[in-house]
């Protein structure tokens, strides 16, 4: 039956007639009218017979609803962002909520009071997971609270978790399944289980965003005004999302002849670009992988390379997506898990159940490894099916706009390993490293990280602690400081392997010593005697000095690897706590605890 045969021309008249007189709040109250009709409502054959259903009857099915609009659960959405992600994707859902007119409102964990939750009608929390299972810092108070079970009483709460991560990572997503947990056994109840959103989260929310805020919905729900954008929103959230191609100006490799590492200065023009960004913050780069790497995994598959396949409306060869749009060179426990499925036999369900034995498969297992250790014809659906896509790499920004203008510069370290008797590269480093040239255009994206600022006053000292290119943000901390004529006091301490050939920037650090902007320069060059000497020796041989600049008032800054250095920094600040403050170890981590929130100790890890 074709639309215009479901009404008579005088009806379709009369409808059209009576709905363009009303208002948004009547149109929802009909919705829920209509809803209710429907359920009594006779087979498409009887369309013209009797009446759909006596008025009154319909009026009565309909109240419940009419009336739900007085009192319509509201939703409380939480995000705790490190870089923006989950904060972008809270307003996103506050939008939705906003549509299908549920009354709605957006907090910060950061700035959330744990006993409020039990006033809350609905609870969405957004949040990722920072490291190893580490909640980000604008999550760690709520969840340090909720996690010793001593939270409010949130019986009945209806809620749903929405967690991003990364599935390199061992422990994904891990922050969202404990808020999950938190909230399930202090009594409030799980309308889902956690979506668990991977590094190309951006795919799925179109479609998932709508089917949560679903679940709080209800036809009575009264519309909700709409908030101010520019008090909801910061400028951060609202920049584009969308990578831009910028061109390379320079290309520098820092290191000295005979080095053991390969590190590169990278600049790239912003002129025209829209690439605004502040020191500390970080610019992401969309690389391809290794042709020869593509040829491979195809020559493995069984598979030729141009047959057509489509990605997001848009036609390429499988060669062309394969190089441009799916990870090859990073192996996650979810791509082995859907690799298996694939297989006759289960000799990878069988490592899927242990998970020590899994993480030690994984490490530096590629997609070739995969396919050359369990040979399998694949079609092409099946071997798109199991990659994930390519995710963009950030690096920290190590400049300043306030200095270079339009420019962004970044330095990156090279990546490469044998294995199994093969040379790998990573992704993005080696591709910057090997295949990028002068007057080439990089397509980049600045990702902001509103946890790793500079502090607003320019008179506050400052202590930067970096290793290797964990020395990228605190060069554009110093640009900063140099070029709006900050009086801080600056102290750097930075490590890396050998004096001649690793100290990077070397002249520019001199430079800012000479001038008298760089306080103080501490080095450990960990290779250049024979006792390993790394920058958390050089804290605590200093522990003294450093601690009378935190009782003055110092913000402290860390960069570098996540997984040692990081918290090898973290324990030498506490020991100097304890040993310069007279602190018990407990004391100690309270007012680490206190500079955290206070973001006067701030990391920038990876």
């Amino acid at each position: 039956m074709s639309d215009n045969q479901l009404f008579k021309p005088e009806e379709r008249s009369e409808l059209q007639r009576v709905l363009s007189t009303m208002n948004r709040e009547q149109l929802l109250w009909l919705g829920g009218y209509i809803s209710a009709a429907i359920d009594f409502a006779p087979s498409g054959h009887d369309t013209y017979s009797d009446p759909i259903i006596e008025p009154r009857a319909v009026a009565q099915h309909a109240e419940p609803s009419a009336a739900a609009e007085d009192s319509a659960r509201s939703l409380t959405i939480l995000y705790g962002s490190h870089s923006g992600n989950s904060e972008k994707t809270a307003h996103m859902a506050r939008h939705e909520a906003e549509r299908l007119g549920i009354s709605c409102k957006v907090k910060n964990m950061e700035d959330y009071n744990a006993r409020f939750l039990k006033d809350e009608e609905q609870i969405l929390m957004v949040v990722s997971t920072h490291g190893e299972g580490e909640p980000p810092l604008a999550a760690q108070e709520l969840y340090d609270k909720l996690a010793c079970n001593k939270g409010p009483d949130l019986s009945e709460i209806p809620f749903a978790v929405i967690a991003l991560g990364d599935s390199s990572y061992q422990k994904f997503c891990q922050t969202g399944y404990d808020f999950h947990s938190f909230l399930k056994k202090l009594g409030a109840e799980p309308l889902r289980e956690v979506a668990a959103l991977d590094t190309d989260f951006n795919n799925e929310l179109p479609s998932l965003i709508p089917a949560v805020v679903k679940l709080f919905a209800s036809s009575g729900s009264s519309p909700a005004a709409a908030p101010s954008a520019a008090k909801e929103r910061s400028a951060d959230v609202m920049a584009s999302d969308t990578p831009v191609e910028a061109p390379v100006l320079e290309k520098l490799q820092l290191n000295g002849r005979g080095s053991e590492k390969e590190t590169w200065h990278i600049e790239i023009s912003t002129d025209k670009k829209g690439l605004v960004y502040q020191p500390g913050d970080a610019l992401e780069v969309y690389a391809n992988n290794n042709p020869e790497l593509v040829r491979a995994v195809l020559g493995k598959a069984g598979l030729e390379g141009t047959e057509k396949v489509e990605i997001n409306q848009r036609r390429y060869s499988l060669e062309e997506a394969l190089t441009n749009h799916f990870e090859l060179t990073l192996v996650t426990p979810p791509v082995v898990k859907k690799f298996a499925t694939l297989l006759d036999d289960d000799a990878l369900n069988k490592l899927l159940d242990d998970a020590d034995k899994l993480n030690e498969f994984i490490r530096g297992t590629d997609v070739l490894d995969l396919l050359t250790k369990y040979p399998v014809k694949l079609t092409i659906g099946e071997l798109l099916s199991f990659l994930r896509h390519l995710p963009p790499r950030a690096y920290s920004i190590a400049s300043s706009p306030a200095e270079v203008g339009d420019e962004v510069h970044i330095t990156v370290g090279a990546v490469r390993y044998e294995k199994d008797q093969r040379w790998r590269g990573g992704v993005c480093s080696t591709f910057l490293a090997d295949r990028l040239e002068n007057d080439d255009s990089l397509k980049v994206k600045i990702k902001p990280n509103n946890q790793f600022r500079l502090p607003s006053d320019g008179d506050t000292p400052i202590i930067m602690v970096g290793a290797g290119t964990g020395i990228a943000p605190f060069r554009s901390f110093i640009q900063h400081r140099s070029a709006t004529g900050s009086k801080g006091k600056n102290w750097l301490v930075f490590g890396d392997q050998h004096f001649t050939t690793d100290f990077l920037y070397q002249s520019e650090w001199l430079k800012y010593k000479k001038s008298g902007l760089l306080t103080r320069l501490d080095v450990a060059f960990s290779r250049d005697q024979a006792e390993k000497v790394y920058v958390q020796h050089r804290m605590k041989r200093y522990g003294k000095e450093l601690y009378q600049w935190i009782a003055g008032g110092a913000h402290f800054y860390v960069c570098g690897d996540m997984k040692k250095m990081a918290g090898d920094v973290k324990n030498a600040f506490l020991d100097i706590l304890q040993i310069e403050g007279h602190m018990s170890r407990e004391e100690s981590q309270a007012y680490l605890a206190k500079l955290r929130k206070e973001k006067r100790y701030q990391e920038d890890v990876y």
